[in-house]
């Protein structure tokens, strides 16, 4: 009875022979039948294509859930972490998918190695046992002759078990801390100062603009001079004289605690800038006290004075007529200039540096001085001042950053002389204001009146701590001061003299003082702009440490790819896609050595004979009797055995069963159909 390929089959209860040997005849028809198929068929050598392919496609999607993990991190990095268990477990799936995928890509790759292993080198049934389930059983890592004789092979079980620590690391890339968040918005309730408020304040009339002005006024308005009637300046108020006292003790603006909510939103941290004009100083050295109302000799060292300021000359007169309740006590006529400002006083600072180089040995200052002292004077004149400040606010703690100032026109444009036209100030009792035209009256604008007022105020609180002097006492060896500039922070308190930069300091001072006002929602002066801001507040963000997981990701990607070139290499010698499943294993060991060896284990079971554990195989030819010649060359059999019985596997040689259970084994025992034979079916095909 012939099969589709021509083959004749033997009936099932047939006996064949070879020699005086039996051929094996199982009782079970099917199986027989299948074996009388089988006997010839030739092992083929092809790389099958579907291990191969695997071991890529599984390397492509490992790497890129590595690459997806990469990416959802990224995405993640700086927002606001919500459902923070929910992403981790996200990111561990992709960690687990990528290490599931590296691994099945190695295990592949080292049963290729294995397999070529098993053809070079003879080793134990332990050995070989060791490497079947290295990658199963952390326990066979002990056996010696498994790690000496197949290193590779190891290095890769052993990896196998090291990539999915980089599963296990690299979810940790991810985490939460407490960072700042920044939004561009609008701020609509900033504080600032307006002091235009102040030329149209009338404190008779609350509604305009409601609150307290910087200045306090008196009237001419009277029962007996209704007509031409007019305020004038009194002095600075009260409110004005706190917030500036309170700004220049603390030696920095004071600041209202509610401000931050107001301009920056409950929560909420903000930056942003504010513009305003308002009174400022415009301060230049005098060179050789030109012009000065004292010299350079009267400070140190030549003199005693270590600081002096003479800021009152020309200054509005504090009592301008005899009053009453804030009217003049006599009725009018009144003086031509009550209540006119003629000049706004010139502040005029000399003081002597205090440098840390000492005086030479021979210099007649060393003794009292000490160190070489450098005198300087300079002059601060009043002028309207556009201002630029940056306001940080941060945990509702305000911050005032001077960005720009610009000095534009004097407040009162005007200078004081001798009455002869001379500019010598040294004798300061009759000095005359001009030009007249440039006085500010009260009963001429109005406006520009209140304001020059309220920039008086200003000045004057300014004026209340710098005029005065402080020198040394070279019998006591003391300092002696009669200023309170001592009081405010441009004097060093661990030496008694002024700052370095006494000039810029004096002017940040009385920038203090106006930002101080914004501290004061109800100052006539207080205005709020809306102005583009920038706010921020802290709140728990994710941050995506990318070293953290592309250092593991990178190893085993690289370890992965180095083994793919090993699996690679190793099927090209091998000739064949190979595995260690149980049908490898039961095609492989179809030798009668091992079938005796293996009397007595048949069960499988443990412990295993130690003696047979011992024995040494490997994987080869195996050393027949006389194997025919034919037009394919020898037909030889494959299979696991002793050392001694095997020879090296040729790539593309001529292999099948064994040779009783070969058709070429019944041809040589006289079977008829020698044609239908394993060579002669081989040739036809």
């Amino acid at each position: 009875m012939s099969d589709q390929k021509g083959t004749v089959q033997e009936p099932a209860d047939s006996t064949h022979t070879v020699g005086s040997m039996a051929t094996y005849k199982t009782i079970d028809a099917a199986a027989q039948d299948l074996a009388d198929r089988r006997a010839g068929e030739l092992a083929q050598w092809d790389f099958h294509w579907h291990t191969p392919v695997l071991i890529v496609a599984l390397f492509l999607v490992g790497v890129g859930s590595g690459i997806g993990h990469h990416f959802f991190y990224a995405h993640l990095d700086g927002k606001v972490a919500k459902d923070q268990l929910t992403m981790i477990r996200y990111g561990t799936a992709m960690a687990y998918l990528m290490k599931s995928c590296l691994v099945g890509s190695v295990l592949l790759c080292y049963r290729q190695r294995i397999w070529h292993t098993f053809r070079t080198r003879a080793l134990t049934i332990r050995a070989i046992d060791g490497l079947f389930t290295a990658t199963e059983d952390l326990n066979q890592f002990r056996k010696w002759e498994m790690i000496k004789n197949a290193k590779l092979a190891t290095f890769m079980a052993v990896c196998t078990w090291a990539i999915p620590i980089a599963s296990v690391l690299s979810p940790a890339s991810l985490t939460s801390e407490v960072r700042p968040k920044y939004v561009n918005a609008q701020c609509n309730a900033v504080a600032s100062l307006n002091f235009t408020h102040e030329g149209t304040y009338d404190f008779r009339n609350v509604t305009s603009y409601a609150g307290a002005s910087l200045v306090y006024y008196n009237t001419t308005l009277r029962p007996d001079n209704t007509n031409g009637w007019f305020d004038y300046y009194d002095q600075n108020s009260k409110n004005s004289r706190r917030l500036t006292v309170t700004a220049t003790y603390l030696g920095k603006p004071a600041y209202n605690p509610s401000a931050s909510d107001d301009a920056c939103g409950k929560g909420w941290n903000c930056t942003y800038s504010i513009e305003f004009e308002g009174p400022g100083y415009k301060c230049e050295d005098v060179e050789d006290a030109t012009g000065a109302p004292f010299d350079l000799k009267s400070f140190a060292p030549e003199g005693d004075y270590t600081y002096r300021g003479l800021v009152d000359l020309g200054d509005y007169d504090k009592q301008q007529v005899k009053s009453f309740k804030g009217m003049p006590a006599d009725p009018p006529p009144y003086k031509d200039l009550l209540g006119v400002f003629t000049t706004e006083p010139v502040l005029w600072i000399g003081y002597s540096l205090n440098t840390s180089t000492p005086y030479d040995v021979k210099s007649p200052f060393r003794q009292k001085w000490g160190n070489v002292h450098t005198p300087k004077i300079f002059k601060c004149t009043a002028h309207h001042t556009k201002y630029r400040f940056t306001m940080v606010y941060n945990d509702t703690i305000q911050h005032s950053i001077l960005q720009s100032r610009e000095f534009l026109t004097p407040v009162i444009d005007t200078t004081l002389t001798t009455p002869d036209g001379n500019n010598d100030l040294t004798n300061v009792t009759n000095l005359v204001p001009g030009p007249a035209e440039n006085f500010i009256r009260p009963n001429g604008d109005v406006n520009k009146y209140k304001q020059t007022a309220a920039y008086h105020a200003m000045g004057g609180l300014l004026r209340n701590f710098l005029r005065g002097e402080i020198s040394y006492d070279s019998v006591n060896r003391i300092p002696i001061t009669s200023s309170d500039i001592s009081e405010t922070k441009l004097i060093n308190m661990a030496t008694s003299y002024p700052v370095e930069n006494l000039k810029e300091g004096i002017q940040n001072l009385f920038e203090d003082m106006l930002i101080t006002l914004l501290s004061e929602p109800h100052l006539v002066v207080a205005s709020t702009q809306s102005v583009p801001c920038t706010k921020n507040r802290s709140v728990p963000v994710f941050v995506y440490h990318i070293r953290s997981l592309w250092i593991g990701y990178a190893i085993v990607i690289f370890a992965t790819l180095v083994f793919m070139f090993v699996g690679a290499w190793s099927i090209y010698q091998n000739g064949v896609s190979s595995d260690n499943k149980f049908s490898r294993m039961l095609v492989t060991t179809r030798n009668p050595t091992i079938d005796k060896l293996s009397v007595g284990a048949c069960l499988g079971g443990d412990p295993f004979p130690r003696d047979l554990r011992t024995t040494k195989l490997r994987f080869g030819v195996l050393l027949e009797d006389d194997p025919r010649d034919g037009p394919l060359g020898k037909v030889e059999h494959c299979c696991f055995g002793t050392e001694g019985e095997l020879k090296d596997i040729v790539k593309y040689g001529t292999y099948a069963g064994l040779k009783k259970y070969r058709k070429d084994a019944k041809e040589e025992a006289g079977d008829r159909h020698e044609k239908e034979g394993l060579l002669g079916e081989a040739v036809e095909k």
